[in-house]
């Protein structure tokens, strides 16, 4: 029996139990019956969307063409897809992540064809590319838990960002049910697939246009719960989130793309250690398809205003950029509004931003990269926050200077910062 609730995007689920309980509010959002059918349909759906390539291929040139095997019909929902956002799209968006990266994967280090060797799951997935989308995601398409096993402790303040992507079933009739969610648990079972006395959970619906806050602890007292009203969501095409959520103790803030769609102050309880994530997802014989990437899970509260002013370096890995480009992703926008904050407010100021990148790569491209993008995030500043340019000077390090091992993903993330030092 599953034993969650979890509506298509994002659930912040903790310490889970009471299976009667949960039967019944499954039956309100998901129905009853997890078939055998479903994991087969599945499979049917991604074997079309998806190559798989194994360790044996793996560095083949192709990886999948997403309307393969379609008729003309599926192809014109499919062509439909959502584009690159502008940083102006997300001129509200004040998320900022935590200083310190916890946990980092973008399976880039992963054949194709495997489960993560980092992960867990009591069900199954693999990893898949595809050529609509860059880099390489996990398939939780099945029915169970997904484990990011590098996460050992959950602080008071931390941050998790990650992409998830949906693709629907195009033979099938009716809305799209499955759903997946990210769950915090307070673990008192014997392994973390199991659950434990006390629950509160975060749901996120945008398939039924809405967002549905609830917290449960106590064995499923119901402490506070919040609908929240979601537009422009078509359930039935391709759909590429960012998901960011933000803990500040008792506080939580999730982000749908560019969107803050909750911002509860007393949403997690006080006396619950939480000490689990995971990702947990059903299907209901629909098919559809979900993957995860670029999951990345960091700790403490940035203070920028402080170690600019005082400390005279502020140094962040939330200024994102293309692969091995110089174009800022629009998810950067609260790290520069606040950086670009302090600048204004203390006119004197004057800083210089030194960008630096991982080792992969050559060194020379890497550090010519490295200066492009510093130059990147200073015309931004200028052109977006009104900082005067005199006040800002560029320099890149490349691979020069690291601060953590090239030889780990969550090192490679630590070392692809940009670094702001008063001058």
């Amino acid at each position: 029996m599953l034993k969650s609730i979890i509506s298509t995007a994002v659930i912040i689920l903790l310490a889970v139990n009471c299976n009667a309980q949960l039967k019944e509010l499954l039956k309100q959002k998901a129905g009853e019956g997890i078939r055998q059918g479903a994991q087969n349909s599945t499979e049917k759906a991604v074997d079309k969307l998806f190559s798989k390539k194994t360790k044996k291929n793996k560095n083949a040139e192709t990886t999948a063409d997403i309307n393969a095997n379609t008729t003309e019909d599926k192809k014109q929902n499919i062509k439909d897809l959502p584009q690159q956002p502008s940083v102006k799209t997300y001129s509200k968006y004040d998320f900022i992540p935590g200083e310190k990266i916890m946990g980092y994967d973008d399976f880039s280090g992963e054949a194709v064809g495997d489960f993560p060797a980092k992960w867990n799951t009591n069900a199954s997935g693999e990893i898949m590319t595809t050529d609509n989308y860059s880099g390489k995601w996990l398939n939780i398409s099945k029915e169970g838990y997904y484990i990011p096993g590098f996460i050992k402790s959950i602080p008071d303040n931390f941050t998790i960002e990650y992409d998830l992507l949906f693709i629907p079933l195009q033979e099938r009739s009716g809305p799209n049910t499955a759903t997946v969610g990210l769950q915090l648990i307070s673990k008192t079972g014997k392994t973390a697939f199991d659950y434990g006395p006390d629950r509160s959970y975060f749901e996120l619906d945008p398939y039924m246009e809405n967002i549905n806050v609830a917290t449960y602890t106590k064995m499923g007292e119901k402490l506070l719960a919040n609908e929240f009203n979601v537009k422009g969501l078509n359930r039935n095409t391709v759909l590429n989130y960012h998901i960011a959520v933000w803990r500040q103790k008792n506080r939580l803030r999730v982000y749908l793309n560019e969107n803050k769609v909750v911002d509860v102050p007393s949403l997690l309880s006080p006396d619950i250690k939480y000490n689990t994530v995971r990702f947990a997802t059903s299907l209901n014989n629909d098919g559809s398809t979900w993957l995860i990437s670029n999951f990345k899970f960091a700790s403490g509260l940035p203070d920028t205003r402080n170690k600019l002013l005082t400390e005279g370096k502020f140094s962040t890995t939330g200024i994102l950029f293309d692969v091995n480009a110089a174009t800022i992703k629009a998810t950067s926008y609260g790290t520069l509004k606040d950086i670009g904050s302090v600048l204004k407010e203390n006119s004197s100021l004057k800083v210089k931003i030194v960008g630096h990148t991982d080792s992969d790569g050559d060194g020379a491209a890497n550090l010519d990269l490295s200066k492009r993008r510093a130059e990147a995030v200073k015309n931004m500043l200028v052109s977006e926050f009104g900082i005067d340019e005199s006040r800002i000077q560029t320099e890149g390090k490349g691979e020069a200077q690291p601060v953590a091992p090239n030889t780990t993903a969550e090192g490679k993330a630590q070392n692809r910062r940009v670094e702001f030092i008063k001058i």
